[in-house]
């Protein structure tokens, strides 16, 4: 079996958005004649954490866990007396690529010393965090071994990056760099892949391969058709920048004066930089919306199965047609109706193909109401049903997707 050194910052028992597609290509790709072995953080210090992950990773995976000099302490240690705004300068300035800079000397040293010790074929490297590539490209450089990076979403072409002209250079100097020492790039949307050609267009549009995020949860293929007592909604993801659920509380709040406020149920899970009580309770609306920070997958996953509708959101930005929410591959595969408040592009593509999307435009509350609405009278008469394209959807299951991983790691020893 050939030999793969991963290197993953976000992995169990880490949990999140970000930790599963790491997850799951160690999971299944000893099937494939890939052994791994991850290099990772030691830390806890994260929104969320689920023990249960770990009993996914197949038991000759070996973990090496590198410490870090964590800017949580700092940051903690500088907001209690009152400087907040010095830690944000320190931020900005000296914490490049990101606040994971603390974990690169430690990640380093330990991968050294297994690189010293065990033969392997490839590198491997998956952001967030960019430091991860770091990381991996003086690997391949000192050791001779061909990398790959797992590139994820956007860095320096995030249109929410946020830091000023001189860090966007150096950030902007580093991400070049690596995109030409690397051996191939994986992205996750043909968006984004696109969005990259026509930046670094001296780099050969061969070297980059999409592969989606995905999913292996297993949900019940028949929904339950009795009528529950209330028609319950669902989200299942994080609100941070630009993103927030303000149009759709909106619309919720004119829904009030058209049902019955007992009768509807809306349920927010994970993490978010906007206040989803304060919100609930400006829109006088308390009472129907209920918000949980997380919860482990497996109560996650009940919640869903337990809900009648998904919610989905993605706000109107230059690069919203580009964006497919990691939740919306769980979604795929939960055999129920997703409420779409997105504009058109790569993850709508993905719900119509599905046969599972319902859609509203995300800037217009009449709109996100009357397809509520409309929902809500299909739930009440019993004829809320979707008929899922499985044969489309299965293309994005976990195992097919680190099937095509594989399949790039052979091509490139």
């Amino acid at each position: 079996m050939k030999r793969v050194l991963f290197i993953a910052y976000h992995f169990p028992p880490l949990a999140g958005g970000g930790t599963f597609r790491s997850l799951k290509f160690v999971k299944y790709l000893p099937e494939f004649g890939w052994l791994p072995t991850v290099i990772t953080t030691n830390t806890k210090n994260y929104w969320a954490c689920d023990e249960t992950l770990l009993q996914e990773i197949p038991k000759e995976v070996k973990i090496i866990r590198a410490g870090e000099l964590d800017s949580f302490y700092l940051h903690i240690i500088l907001s209690k007396i009152g400087l907040e705004k010095l830690y944000q300068k320190i931020r900005d300035r000296f914490l490049i690529p990101d606040e994971k800079i603390g974990w690169i000397p430690f990640a380093y040293r330990k991968a050294v010393k297994e690189l010293k010790k065990e033969k392997y074929d490839l590198i491997f490297s998956t952001s967030p965090t960019p430091c991860a590539h770091i990381i991996a490209v003086k690997l391949s450089y000192r050791f001779n071994l061909p990398w790959i990076a797992d590139y994820r979403d956007h860095w320096t072409l995030n249109p929410d990056y946020r830091y000023d002209l001189s860090r966007y250079k150096i950030e902007n100097n580093i991400e070049n760099q690596l995109h030409h020492k690397a051996a191939s790039i994986i992205i996750n949307t043909e968006g984004n892949k696109n969005d990259i050609l026509e930046t670094f267009k001296d780099i050969p549009s061969k070297k980059y391969t999409v592969i989606h995020n995905g999913s292996d949860t297993t949900f019940p293929i028949e929904k339950n058709n009795k009528k529950h007592n209330k028609f319950r909604m669902i989200y299942t993801g994080t609100f941070y920048g630009r993103r927030n659920p303000i149009t759709f509380m909106k619309s919720l709040s004119q829904i009030k004066k058209d049902i019955r406020i007992n009768e509807i149920e809306v349920n927010f899970i994970g993490n978010s930089q906007w206040d989803i009580n304060d919100l609930s309770k400006k829109y006088e609306i308390s009472d129907i919306v209920h918000f949980s920070p997380f919860l482990p997958i497996q109560e996650l996953n009940n919640q869903i199965i337990e809900s009648d509708v998904l919610l989905l959101f993605i706000d109107s930005t230059p690069n919203s047609p580009h964006v497919v929410p990691s939740k919306l591959y769980d979604y795929l595969f939960s055999n129920r109706p997703v409420l779409g408040i997105i504009n058109d592009g790569n993850a709508k593509e993905i719900l119509k193909k599905s046969n599972l999307g319902f859609f509203a435009d995300p800037d217009s509350p009449e709109d996100i109401k009357n397809q509520i609405l409309n929902l809500y009278h299909l739930w009440e008469t019993g004829q809320l049903h979707v008929e899922p394209n499985w044969e489309y959807i299965q293309r994005f299951h976990r195992r097919n997707l680190t099937e095509q991983l594989a399949e790039m790691f052979d091509s490139i020893v």
